[in-house]
């Protein structure tokens, strides 16, 4: 049985992550702590395959933690959650190659259980270079006349996600949907085609992008820069739940 430990300063957070790793299909001996109860861990704790990290704000702290974990855990690979992009790193970099990947503490189940899937595989998910850029550098890769409203609400229009992608906007659509957990039924109801057409989309952007399920296409999608997330042309953002008037079901 492999052994997974996950750090998460915040009691309900890790509370709400500890549900959601348990309920993965993998079989996994899941230990939840806190960075106070580090210190405390005994052996049993040890030589983890998989350590999720959910960092603290305070980035000083964060690292300084992240090393006194390293060698009281000594985790094989190690997972990061932050609150924020780009990750502030540490002056010395990154502590050692256990560290496998970073992602965002808002991501998806989708996300997650891909990442972990990933690192446990060997791979690594961190963001890409695009992904790591400031807001403004972000801004300036995009089309002129989509930059004033990316700047303001911080998403990428459906344009430049279906570009970078490359594939259409109609299948970008989808896989932001995807992405948020809806099933095909209501990605369909919600952008009001067929059922039948939602799956040939979601079918054909997993041919495009050389992955086989939604799972590795979100994962695929963050690794070339794309936020799976984004704005209409009038300026207001799309909240998914909301999308052209409908509820999610």
């Amino acid at each position: 049985m492999a052994k997974m430990v996950l750090i998460e300063a915040h009691p309900l957070l890790r509370l709400g992550l500890w549900q959601i790793l348990s309920k993965l299909d993998d079989v996994w001996e899941i230990e939840g702590m806190g960075l106070a109860d580090v210190s405390k861990a005994d052996g049993v704790h040890a030589g983890a395959d998989l350590l999720i990290y959910g960092l603290p704000v305070d980035t000083d702290e964060a690292w300084s933690a992240l090393h006194e974990i390293q060698r009281v855990l000594t985790p094989k690979r190690i997972l990061l959650l932050t609150d924020v992009m780009p990750l502030p790193m540490p002056v010395q970099g990154l502590p050692g190659a256990s560290v496998y990947g970073c992602l965002m503490k808002t991501a998806s189940v989708e996300i997650l259980e891909a990442a972990i899937r990933l690192v446990m595989a060997g791979g690594q998910c961190f963001p890409s270079e695009q992904a790591l850029q400031t807001p403004a550098q972000a801004i300036c890769a995009l089309p002129a006349h989509d930059a004033d409203d990316a700047a303001a609400k911080g998403a990428m229009p459906i344009s430049a996600g279906a570009q970078l992608l490359q594939i259409t906007p109609r299948q970008y659509e989808v896989l932001v949907l995807l992405a948020r957990g809806y099933p095909i039924k209501t990605v369909s109801r919600m952008l009001n085609i067929s059922v039948a057409t939602a799956k040939t989309h979601a079918c054909t952007l997993y041919q495009r992008l050389h992955v086989k399920n939604k799972g590795e296409a979100v994962y695929a999608a963050l690794q070339r820069g794309a936020t799976l997330e984004w704005h209409e042309p009038n300026g207001r953002e799309v909240d998914a739940g909301q999308l052209y008037g409908r509820k999610a079901g």
